[in-house]
């Protein structure tokens, strides 16, 4: 891998005071064997990025749908903020972290 690939900080999300940024994406699939055993159809489904972000200072995301604030997500879809934790600490600043799920293919249901 060239030393240009290679980034340093976080670049995935805008905010000021961001710890880490994490990202899982995943698609489940189904398999159809032939008849000498092999693996003959394969059908992906169920496409999602799971992911969590961490920082500290102002946080106005909430539970249920909404903007995880992270690019590099898909713009289509549903993405559900699942939990926000805060802490608090005598030995060091006030944080919070958040997880989300998106998925590409959904839509809202209200």
């Amino acid at each position: 891998m060239p030393a240009s690939d290679v980034k340093f900080g976080i670049t995935r999300h805008e905010g000021a005071l961001i710890d880490s940024v994490e990202t899982d994406d995943s698609v489940q699939i189904k398999e159809l064997a032939g008849s000498d055993g092999e693996i003959a159809r394969v059908k992906p489904y169920r496409k999602m990025t799971e992911g969590s972000v961490k920082g500290h200072g102002q946080l106005s995301v909430v539970p249920g749908v909404g903007d995880p604030g992270v690019s590099g997500l898909t713009n289509a879809g549903v993405t559900v903020i699942t939990n926000v934790k805060k802490n608090e600490s005598n030995e060091d600043f006030d944080g919070w972290e958040y997880s989300f799920k998106n998925y590409p293919n959904a839509e809202a249901v209200n």
